[in-house]
């Protein structure tokens, strides 16, 4: 070989300041983005949703325990559908942490007294975990109070009344040493009480610290609604205000009333019972009048409009009838009318239940109208002086075994003459007619027959509330009915 080729890569310089060139842009990138995650390296990503970014920057660490395990890849402004606006951070985090559960904390924090932030995980005890490109819930973050908003409470007005009421201890103070080491020495038996009581507090089963966890938790939940709060404290000044203009004697004699009313109502309450549980009742049945009055009110305002147009046109029938209102007070003050009247209300008592009983009679078998309707039937035969009575003859054959001669038995149609003329006893002389302590059965007209047996009496089975219809006449062009 030549001495040139002896040299080799090596030997080039300037292949060796291209590599050297390389290797430096390459560690130049590599430490530039060292924040932002070596690339080709798997990460653990989640979506956190915090109220306020409070300043969190893209590159800034997250914290897991005290330990480095990933950054903010971005900060986005973001808005709920309740049209509340909110930040949505993007997380990517080492993989050797795992899944993180779904209880866990995200709390926004600074790395000191000022300076810069990042964001700390409180590790949870849920079995559940997020998925990777999971969306931690508003919920699950949280951010500390930073320094510079602890010192904007001390502005102006604040220093003032803040140096006002140092002096104003100072000279409370001022001239009372003794008594105050009085109140010192007088502390310490306060401190021996109290250390049993500490002692309580610090135990892990009084959850102090979840105490006052429940007590940031219910500051967080008032914080939105501050402004409503404090209108609603100036409301109720102005209120309590208007109160206290009548406070004497109003206010301080119903409040000296009050007590003597609620013993009056305790006392008659056992009395009023009664009429309350009956207005309760009467409402219930009244409930489904009151369903139909969106339907029914119309037309009764529309009748009580047309009453009030007619009504001065029954002014002279009004007059009458207070005059027979009168007339009829004289005469019902007569010692005669009032023993008739009394008579005739125990009739009316007495007739109570025989109307109970019939009125099934008509009201669900129809029989009066049925009857009545035959009754015209039965007289409808015209002769030269009127209407006769048409009638059909029954005749009793007088057959052996038969209802006309003696029998030890009701007589049956023998087996060898089915179709014989001579049929057994059917007779019912109390037939159900849906009347009270009957079955609902309209028995009368509707027993069957069998020609094989007797039947004397109410028949088996139930023969329904169906009789025949009646419909009323209807005048003809003659002007007769039918």
């Amino acid at each position: 070989m030549s001495p040139r080729r002896e040299r080799g890569v090596v030997g080039s310089p300037i292949l060796v300041g291209a590599v050297t060139v390389l290797a430096v842009i390459v560690a130049v990138f590599l430490a530039y983005n060292a924040n932002n995650g070596l690339p080709f390296v798997p990460s653990y990503s989640l979506h956190v949703q915090v109220a306020d970014a409070s300043e969190l920057t893209h590159g800034a660490e997250v914290h897991l325990g005290g330990s480095l395990v990933g950054f903010v890849d971005s900060v986005q402004a973001e808005r709920a559908p309740s049209g509340q606006p909110y930040a949505l951070l993007g997380l990517k985090l080492n993989r050797s942490i795992g899944r993180l559960p779904t209880d866990s904390m995200f709390t926004i924090r600074l790395k000191g007294s000022i300076g810069q932030k990042y964001l700390a995980i409180d590790e949870g005890h849920s079995t559940h975990t997020y998925p990777n490109g999971a969306i931690v819930p508003l919920r699950y973050t949280g951010a500390t109070v930073d320094l510079d908003q602890v010192l904007s409470m001390f502005d102006q007005p604040t220093r003032r009344g803040v140096t006002a009421s140092t002096i104003g201890f100072s000279d409370g103070l001022a001239g009372r040493g003794i008594a105050v080491n009085d109140a010192i020495g007088a502390f310490v038996p306060l401190l021996t009480n109290l250390e049993p009581v500490a002692r309580n507090l610090a135990s892990p089963e009084s959850d102090l610290g979840g105490f006052f966890r429940g007590l940031e938790a219910f500051a967080g939940a008032l914080a939105p609604v501050a402004s409503p709060q404090a209108n609603l404290f100036v409301a109720l000044d102005q209120t309590f205000r208007a109160l206290a203009s009548v406070s004497t004697p109003f206010l301080q004699q119903t409040i000296s009333d009050t007590p003597p009313a609620f013993q009056s109502v305790i006392a008659a309450a056992p009395v009023t019972r009664p009429f309350l549980t009956d207005t309760a009742a009467l409402f219930g049945e009244l409930r489904p009048g009151f369903a139909t009055l969106k339907q029914s009110a119309p037309v009764l305002a529309d009748a009580f409009a047309v009453g009030a147009r007619n009504l001065p046109g029954t002014a002279a029938l009004n007059a009458r009838l207070v005059s027979l209102s009168r007339s009829l007070q004289s005469y019902t003050q007569n010692l005669a009318v009032q023993q008739g009247l009394d008579r005739l209300t125990r009739t009316a008592s007495s007739l109570k239940e025989p109307l109970a009983f019939l009125t099934p009679v008509q009201s669900s078998c129809n029989y009066v109208t049925l009857f009545l309707r035959n009754t015209a039937s039965l007289l409808s035969e015209n002769t030269s002086s009127g209407t006769s009575l048409r009638f059909s003859l029954v005749a009793i054959d007088d057959v052996l075994g038969g209802e006309a001669v003696p029998s030890s038995r009701p007589y049956t149609t023998p087996v060898n003459q089915p179709r014989s003329e001579h049929g057994p006893l059917h007779v019912n002389p109390y037939p159900n007619t849906a009347s009270p302590g009957q079955p609902a059965e309209c028995e009368a007209g509707n027993e069957p027959y069998s020609g094989a047996a007797a039947v004397i009496g109410n028949v088996s089975g139930n023969q329904g509330l169906s009789t025949e219809t009646t419909t009323a006449p209807t005048e003809t062009k003659t002007g007769s009915q039918r």
